[in-house]
């Protein structure tokens, strides 16, 4: 059902089991009549989640990886140091267990926090003096249209790499992605709905990060910028077998 086709007429999410919604504006649609049938949210980053009002018997199956699989990926594929990330207060509380798995990862994290109004390159261009890479993260007040040339601009003059959750970033010049495909996420949803319906006893999270992933590498960025990449497969392998949440 579209959500056209729901306001015309909404009696179908009253006979339902479930609920799946696609993307946020179909997350955000008022489902009062249907508090008792599990509504379970995809197609959703964690900046959209983390800025969603959460309700009660909703869950969420994010498109983002957990941060350790990002930072497990960069120190895989390029056995990276030092990792820049720009964030905001509500990343901020979210990743209060960084310091744990970065210690175990060898890996120093350099957070910088972007508010309202900061111009996002000057952040980048700063940061990437300091740092190996800089892993960019779903925000849109950091990564958009505008944005995203200039950011990878300057990534190649100071010829410093840049990870993403995103394979269409790494077609217009960032190195590598760690993202979650159309049937990763169907793969996700279909077993999660059916242990809600299927086993009465299970309690399912608020939320879940991206269990199954993909990996896109731009080897025409990494040989401009010198680089010599570990093997796809066995960086695929050990994060399949690493336990990240």
């Amino acid at each position: 059902k579209t959500l056209d086709s729901l306001s015309q007429d909404d009696s179908l999410l009253t006979q339902s089991r479930a609920i799946i919604t696609l993307g946020i504006t179909a997350a955000n649609y008022p489902f009062k009549e249907s508090k008792s049938i599990p509504v379970i949210h995809s197609y959703i980053t964690e900046f959209q989640y983390l800025n969603h009002p959460e309700q009660e018997n909703h869950h969420t199956v994010l498109l983002d990886q957990p941060l350790k699989r990002y930072l497990e990926f960069i120190k895989y594929l390029l056995a990276a140091n030092n990792v820049a990330i720009i964030t905001n207060k509500k990343y901020e509380i979210a990743h209060k267990a960084l310091e744990s798995f970065t210690s175990t990862l060898d890996i120093k994290l350099e957070r910088r926090l972007h508010k309202t109004g900061d111009n996002p390159l000057h952040l980048v261009r700063d940061l990437l003096q300091s740092n190996d890479v800089l892993l960019s993260l779903p925000n849109p007040g950091i990564y958009n249209r505008q944005s995203l040339k200039g950011i990878l601009l300057a990534s190649y003059r100071q010829n410093k790499p840049i990870i993403s959750y995103s394979p269409a970033h790494v077609k217009s010049g960032a190195l590598a992605s760690i993202f979650s495909s159309p049937e990763n996420i169907g793969n996700q949803l279909a077993k999660l709905l059916n242990k809600i319906i299927n086993d009465s006893s299970f309690k399912p999270e608020a939320y879940y990060y991206a269990s199954e992933f993909e990996v896109n590498i731009n080897h025409r960025v990494a040989k401009s910028l010198g680089l010599t990449l570990a093997d796809k497969n066995e960086i695929i392998r050990k994060l399949q077998k690493s336990k990240a949440r």
